[in-house]
This record gives C-alpha cells, structure tokens and sequence, in this order.
C-alpha cells in the first residue's frame, strides 16, 4: 500500500513525463478503478493534455443505463467531454465476456482520434487476475506478461497508468477525495470464470502468500524479458523476408521445430492475429512445413496460415472464402469503373500504338469474373489454354483468382486484369490504343 498520497500522485504524474501526444481518452467504466483515473486526470493533466472520456454500455445488466447516466453526471461536474456509446456482446463460441471486451474495444478504436492516447484504469490485482486466468486456460509465454502497461492494439495505442497501484490504494484515495463509484452487482456472479479468481481464488490466495501481487509482477517482467528475447532471435531467423504477410518455406532450414514454433508466432502477432492454442498449432504444422497441397493450412478463428508455392501466407478468413461474382458488369472504358472489395477499380490509359487496340474492339466491354472452364486463346496460339492453366503458371494465389477480373468484348476474352491481353486485339503501331490499369490491394502473385 502507498505510504502516502504524495506517493500516489507522485508515481502517477511520472509515468506521463516522457508522454508526448496532444489527447488522452478515458475507457470510463464508472468503477472504483476509472473513476479514480478520472480524477487523476482532472487533477493533474487537464492544463497539459486534452482529455476526455468514453463509457461503452454493454447492456449485460439492467442498472447499465443507470451507469451511464452516472458517468455523464460526474463527467459534467468536471468538466469532461464525455461519449457515450452502446454494444450487444453475444456468445461467438470464446464466451460473452470476450466478445465483449472485443466489442468494446472496436467502438472505441472508432472513436479515438489520429494520435490520441486510451487510457484504461487496469491495476495490480487485475493483473494477478488476468495472469491466473490465462494460466487455468492454457498459455505460453506470451500470456505470462500479463496487462502490458503501454501497448498497440491494432492501431491504438493503450496507456495504463494504475497497473502500480493496488485496489487497496485505489479506494484510499477514492474515499480520501469522496470519490464515488458504482459497484456492479454482476461482478459477484461466479458463473464468470474472472469473477470465479476474482471472488473465489483470489482472497484465499492471498491469505497464505501476502506478497503474491509483487512475485506475480516479477513474473510478468522476467516474461515480458523472455518474450522479447524470443522476439528477437525469430527477427534475426527471418531477416531475409521484409514482408510479414508471406515468408518462404526455406526460412525453416536447419532450424529446430521450437525455433520455427517461434518464428510462426512471431509472424502471427505481426500480422495483429489472436494466437491460436498449442493443439491448433501442433496439429498443423507439419503440414504446413512439408506438405505443397493446397489444403495445407491452419485455420482458427478469423485467421489462416495457408501455403502454396513454397510459401506460407498469412490471411484473413474473409481472404480465403469463395467470391460471390456478380453478374456481367458493362464498363465504358471511358469512366473508371470500381469494383467490390477487395477487387479495387479499373482504369485506362489512352495511348497510340501500345497495349489494345480501340479499333480492334469495342469500347463498351463486359467485366466477369471466373465461374470455371474459361479458355485463353488467339489466334496466333496453336492450342487453347484454360484459365486454370495459365494461372498455375503464372502461380496466382488460388484464393484470389476468383476475384480477377476478367474484360471481355462481347465473347472474346481480352484482357485478365492488367497483366495479360490477348494478342488478337494488341495495338499495332498506327493505331489508336489504351492500357487497363487494375488498382488493387490484393497481392495475387
């Protein structure tokens, strides 16, 4: 417990002293931690900062109303913007209370602005929380960091500037500054698995080790010193690769299977994926290692790990599921014309004399996209080709070559994105010609 609250506020104004951001939003939840924090902000960074707050109704608990109301009302006596915004958690097959905490923290990446600091009001028992909790459902090093005091969550960067403190201080100071707070009712319902430590395992803890919140900070810092180890040595392993999202498959030469373990989880947090369990993980990496077919991947979640060609890919589930072509699409190449995500636009580019011709076709064209057994073929080429050929040759990645536009001139098949046109319509030197450019994000190749 803090000798006295110039400790207090002393350790919280230090930590801000190498802060260098204009905004600071409060993840305000109305409990004894955020309120808190709410009037540590009031009271030592509204002349450096400008600071706000933002309260996500999770309607899980009929007084979660009533709590908004108390936030709005405490915001206002201080004088603090304050955002209000509303969620439905449901049970996606990871528990309620993931999909919450995922939920709220995508509304409130919506709301946060270029550059503003969130700050969340997590201290010393949630972290023995958080760490015992990962421990009971399996974890590696990685969860053994527990709450990271300063961290990036998909374009958000998270301060949390408690994690020194204790409840024990919290209400100290609380009751010292007639700070109040609510106290939800649902925090007593052991059917949660956090509640169940929380109430439950907790208490009992520390009953026999007194000091168990600093043996289990120690442990988060030597985890922490270990992960970035790891870090480090699947950074020098993968040296040759500078794009995350694909590696080849020769990465893994002469390298122990715990090493490529670790390079693949490396490339996992790069790629701001949620880590799968050991079992998904082991299950499928052998195949993923030796096995060239297409069906060689590990799926969990939203996420894949596929490879083809000798490389491992990095994708979202969206990535890989089947396109939904739309009907023929008319396309005046005189207007530039955009497709669905993630296909991106067409383009052209009038020229004389280069890429196809306008006198060989119409300028009214058709976009498709591949349904199966289309052919490439002019009538310079001696045999036809099927689509899927040419694709194996040109090794396209199979889950993108649904999603290439195909340009047609009534039944002719001219142009497949931008990388190939069929020699009957190519420009001779006199006459007038444009170039299709295709502006995409997808990588295919």
């Amino acid at each position: 417990m803090m000798s006295n609250h110039q400790d207090f506020d002393d350790i919280f104004l230090n930590q801000f002293s190498s802060i260098e951001t204009e905004r600071i939003c409060l993840a305000l939840s109305g409990g004894l931690d955020s309120m808190v924090l709410l009037h540590l902000m009031h009271t030592h960074l509204e002349k450096k900062y400008k600071i706000r707050a933002i309260y996500v109704n999770h309607n899980l608990n009929e007084s979660s109303d009533d709590w908004s109301v108390f936030c709005e009302k405490q915001c206002n006596e201080l004088g603090i913007d304050l955002t209000i915004k509303s969620i439905h958690p449901i049970n996606e097959g990871f528990g309620i209370e993931a999909n919450a905490r995922d939920e709220r923290y995508r509304v409130i990446n919506e709301s946060l602005s270029p550059n503003e600091l969130l700050l969340t009001a997590h201290h010393k028992d949630d972290q023995l929380e958080t760490i015992l909790f990962r421990i009971f459902r399996g974890t590696g090093i990685d969860g053994l960091k527990g709450i990271s005091h300063y961290m990036d969550n998909k374009g958000c960067t998270i301060f949390r500037p408690l994690l020194e403190y204790s409840r024990a201080d919290l209400e100290d100071y609380a009751n010292e500054n007639n700070i109040e707070w609510i106290e939800d009712d649902s925090n007593k319902n052991i059917s949660f698995d956090r509640n169940y430590i929380r109430n439950l395992l907790i208490p009992k803890i520390k009953d026999r080790w007194k000091n168990v919140e600093e043996s289990t900070h120690r442990l988060s810092l030597i985890a922490l010193e270990n992960h970035q180890l790891l870090d480090e040595v699947a950074a020098e392993d993968l040296s040759q690769e500078p794009d995350p999202n694909s590696i080849s498959i020769s990465c893994f030469d002469s390298h122990s299977l715990p090493r490529i373990k670790n390079m693949i989880r490396f490339l996992i947090e790069k790629n701001e994926m949620d880590m799968p369990s050991m079992h998904i993980l082991n299950s499928g990496l052998n195949d993923l290692i030796k096995n060239d077919e297409k069906s060689a991947e590990i799926k969990w979640g939203n996420h894949v790990v596929r490879r083809f060609n000798n490389r491992l890919y990095f994708l979202n589930k969206s990535e890989t599921l089947p396109f939904l072509a739309p009907d023929d699409i008319p396309w005046s190449i005189k207007q530039s014309i955009s497709l669905d995500h993630p296909i991106g636009t067409l383009e052209i580019d009038l020229r004389d004399g280069t890429g196809i011709s306008l006198d060989k076709c119409s300028d009214h064209l058709q976009i498709k996209f591949r349904k199966g057994g289309e052919k490439i073929s002019s009538s310079k080429q001696k045999k036809q080709k099927t689509l899927k050929d040419f694709f194996n040759e040109k090794k396209i990645l199979p889950w993108t070559r649904d999603k290439i536009p195909l340009i047609y001139d009534n039944q002719h098949l001219i142009s497949i994105g931008d990388f190939w046109v069929n020699e009957d319509f190519k420009a001779a030197k006199s006459e007038r010609s444009f170039i299709i450019h295709w502006n995409t994000e997808m990588k295919i190749s």
